[in-house]
């Protein structure tokens, strides 16, 4: 796994949208078997956090770029 160091909340500002959309489509990206769960996902203690923050792979974070309908995913919205 190229580790990313990118949590969701980094993620929905990137593709401009919810964090909860973020959510929803990691797990639909897990859930359909897409990208492996094991693989493409890093979980790290931060300190002062209560829990471990995930942390993902490139694979992700383009895969939910793609099922965002991102502008700036797009090659036209990379190069504006």
């Amino acid at each position: 796994m190229v580790a990313v160091p990118i949590y969701q909340a980094q993620i929905a500002n990137v593709f401009e949208i919810d964090r909860s959309v973020v959510t929803k489509h990691i797990g639909n990206v897990l859930k359909s078997k897409e990208v492996k769960e094991k693989s493409n996902v890093q979980k790290m203690h931060i300190e002062n956090s209560d829990k471990p923050v995930a942390f993902y792979s490139l694979d992700i974070i383009l895969a939910v770029g793609y099922r965002a309908n991102s502008v700036e995913f797009t090659p036209v919205g990379i190069l504006s």
